[in-house]
C-alpha cells in the first residue's frame, strides 16, 4: 500500500489454538493525500470502514482522502486532553517542518519530558471519557461490520496502537505476541522520521529526547495495562465498565476477529 505503518492486525495465534483472521482489521498512519492507486488498494482489500482517532486539529490539518464506498468514522480519543503527548507528536512534527525554534521543541521534550508525556497519554487511554467513547465505537463497530476496517491516528502507533492491542487481547492473543506486534511500528517510524530527527540534531536539537515521541516503547503499553488492571481489575472489567461493552458485544467481536 506504500502508506506508512499500514499492516494487518491479524494472523496472531491465541491461547485457545485459534487465530485472528487476516484481512479484517488493518492499522495505519494517517490517510492524508492518498493517490488514486492507494485508494483503489483500500477497496481491493475490502475496506468498508475507517476509524480516525486523531484530534480535530489533526483532522482539519490533514484530512483523510478516501474513495466512495468507505465510511469514515472520526472519534477523537484525546478530546478531553488535547495537549497530551500523543497529540503533541503531530504538533512537533509540523512545527519543525515550519522551522519553529529548536529551543522550543527541546523545552517540550527534554529532561525526560517526552517519555513522561507519552506515559501520561497511554494512561489517558484507560481513564479519559473521550477515549472510552472512541474505543467503544471502534470495538463495537468492528464487531458489527461486514467489511474490513482500518484504524489509524497520525502515525498509527499510539492511539491506533492501543486500539489494536485491545482487539488482539480481546481475541485471546498472548501478551508477548501483542507486544511484539505493537513494537512493529518502530521500523516504519524510524524510516518516516529518521531524516527529520537527523536534521533536528544537526540544528542543535535533542533528537534522542524527541525520538521517545516518534517510536513506541514497552513502558508505554505497560503503563496503560497496569492502570487498566488497577482501575478495572483487568481487560474484561475495562471492556465492560470502561468502554461500556456488554457480553454480547464482546462475543460478536470475537466471532468477527477469530478463525
Amino acid at each position: 500500500m506504500a502508506i506508512p505503518n499500514f499492516r494487518d492486525a491479524g494472523g496472531l495465534a491465541t491461547a485457545s489454538g485459534r487465530a485472528m483472521r487476516n484481512g479484517v482489521v488493518f492499522r495505519s498512519a494517517q490517510l492524508f493525500a492518498l493517490t488514486p492507486q492507494q485508494q483503489r488498494g483500500l477497496l481491493e482489500l475490502g475496506v468498508t470502514d475507517v476509524y480516525d482517532l486523531r484530534t480535530r486539529a489533526e483532522v482539519e490539518h490533514r484530512p483523510d482522502t478516501l474513495p466512495e464506498g468507505i465510511t469514515l468514522r472520526v472519534d477523537d480519543v484525546l478530546a478531553d486532553r488535547p495537549h497530551s503527548g500523543g497529540a503533541k507528536v503531530a504538533t512537533i512534527v509540523n512545527a519543525h517542518a515550519d522551522r519553529a525554534s529548536v529551543d522550543q521543541i527541546n523545552d517540550i521534550v527534554g529532561d525526560g519530558k517526552a517519555r513522561h508525556l507519552m506515559i501520561e497519554t497511554y494512561q489517558g487511554f484507560v481513564t479519559l471519557p473521550s477515549a472510552h467513547r472512541a474505543y467503544h465505537g471502534l470495538l463495537a463497530g468492528i464487531a458489527r461490520s461486514r467489511g474490513a476496517a482500518v484504524v489509524h491516528c497520525t502515525a498509527g502507533k499510539d492511539r491506533a496502537g492501543w486500539g489494536v492491542a485491545l482487539l488482539q487481547l480481546a481475541s485471546g492473543v498472548g501478551m508477548d505476541d501483542v507486544l511484539a506486534d505493537y513494537l512493529g511500528s518502530n521500523e516504519p517510524m524510524r524510516r518516516a522520521y529518521g531524516p527529520m530527527l537527523d536534521a533536528f540534531a544537526a540544528e542543535g536539537g535533542d533528537a534522542q529526547a524527541l525520538a521517545h515521541m516518534m517510536i513506541v516503547e514497552p513502558d508505554y503499553l505497560d503503563a496503560a495495562l497496569t492502570l487498566m488492571r488497577a482501575r478495572f481489575g483487568g481487560l474484561e472489567g475495562y471492556l465492560e465498565r470502561g468502554l461500556g461493552l456488554d457480553a454480547d458485544d464482546v462475543d460478536l467481536l470475537r466471532q468477527r476477529l477469530l478463525t
